[in-house]
């Protein structure tokens, strides 16, 4: 018997069936947070206000008792852990935090007050003065 029509039955290179779909899969599942950064989180503290509860700029404008709804950490992205490490955390409403996050001065002015209250503290937080410093400085 003679073949002449390998086409269906002999493949010299094996298909990848299913293997692309697999890496879709893998690589569009929403990352879960670490128990690392999830205790991180829920450990937060200050080293700018004892008041974790209300707004942080409505008190310092005179405004009392504004709830907070967020903890914003003065330092984003990547620096985000480091600041909620060593306590660069302060609590302000929707509103200010759309403020803070959209206005570089008073991005500079926050994160100023924060080298001044680390410079005051410990020896760890001598560190933080210094990497605020670089911070603060790579900007200009």
């Amino acid at each position: 018997m003679i073949v002449t029509d390998l086409s269906q039955s002999f493949h010299p290179v094996p298909k990848e069936s299913g293997r692309k779909d697999k890496r879709k899969a893998e690589s569009s599942r929403i990352k879960q947070k670490s128990s690392k950064l999830a205790k991180l989180e829920r450990n937060r503290f200050s080293i700018i206000t004892k008041d974790l509860e209300h707004c942080y700029i409505c008190t310092k404008k005179g405004m009392k008792n504004i709830p907070k709804d967020d903890l914003h950490e003065l330092l984003e992205g990547k620096n985000r852990q480091v600041s909620m490490k060593y306590g660069l955390v302060i609590p302000i409403c929707r509103k200010c935090h759309n403020l803070v996050t959209n206005d570089k001065t008073l991005q500079d002015k926050l994160h100023k007050v924060a080298q001044k209250k680390s410079s005051k503290n410990t020896i760890k937080q001598k560190t933080v003065y210094k990497y605020l410093d670089k911070v603060i400085y790579k900007k200009y």
